[in-house]
């Protein structure tokens, strides 16, 4: 059986693996769902149609499940949160669910939200994602996996920052970030690839080199994209990284950042 705190509260209907600690002053609602290790520390309000996986670690005051901050949410409609495994959500952090009914936020595995971080309505984020202090996404954004959002970064709603991407703190921006970049800026642009980033997760110096080259040809050859985009494919090796810049491209609908604007620190 899980282990409640006496003070907290569980509502007929939540479904708690019995390895599942609440701590004190907690409330689960009726239509939560929480997996195996997971630990609510305290002051934890976790509501709507929520299911966590195993293992994650909620810290004093996150609210996890409530509705969307939307006027669109229909009062009573059933819209969702679904949570992975292995994740750390700490003080203050907040998660909504969908707006539209049926709808869903999806957080994936190993993610670390610090405090007072948000995830809006419909995101979707990947796994091994970090948010740090104030940083927030508005809804219908995507975060793929290894992203990092530095302090008090806010992108706009139906955003997406790339895999391996890493936004500098303070930086807002209402186009997509692309993957295995280094972004800064009020609608600023890319400065640079992720380099340590890259490093540390193992990508070899012949891909890091090929990474280089794709910023070097979209970022620093005064070409408009179209044309940045066929001499990538003219220039560079048809390679896993090469395909997955191309795909997120041209996949845009807000459209891609360019360089840094004049004024931003370069």
């Amino acid at each position: 059986m899980a282990k409640i705190h006496p003070s907290s509260i569980v509502m007929d209907g939540a479904i708690l693996d019995d390895s599942v600690e609440v701590g004190p002053l907690c409330f689960v609602g009726p239509h939560v769902k929480i997996g195996g290790g997971t630990r609510l520390i305290g002051h934890c309000n976790i509501d709507g149609y929520t299911t966590i996986g195993e293992n994650n670690t909620i810290h004093p005051f996150a609210a996890l499940g409530q509705p969307a901050q939307d006027h669109a949410v229909e009062p009573g409609a059933a819209t969702y949160l679904k949570i992975g495994d292995n994740n750390i959500f700490r003080e203050c952090c907040t998660m909504h669910t969908g707006t539209k009914p049926d709808t869903e936020t999806v957080i994936g595995n190993n993610n670390m939200f610090m405090a007072c971080t948000h995830v809006a309505h419909n995101c979707r984020i990947g796994n091994n994602v970090i948010f740090v202090n104030n940083s927030a996404v508005a809804g219908y954004s995507q975060v793929f996996d290894n992203a990092i959002l530095s302090g008090a970064v806010v992108i706009h709603q139906f955003c997406r920052v790339g895999r391996f991407a890493i936004i500098s703190g303070g930086s807002a921006f209402s186009k997509d970030i692309p993957p295995f970049m280094m972004a800064e800026g009020r609608n600023g642009g890319a400065k640079m690839i992720n380099k340590v980033g890259l490093q540390r997760a193992g990508f070899d110096a012949e891909t890091i080199t090929i990474i280089k080259h794709i910023f070097r040809i979209y970022y620093r050859e005064g070409l408009i994209p179209a044309n940045a985009i066929a001499k990538i494919k003219a220039e560079l090796p048809d390679v896993p990284v090469v395909r997955e810049f191309l795909d997120f491209c041209a996949t845009t609908q807000r459209g891609v950042i360019t360089t840094p604007a004049a004024g931003h620190r370069d």
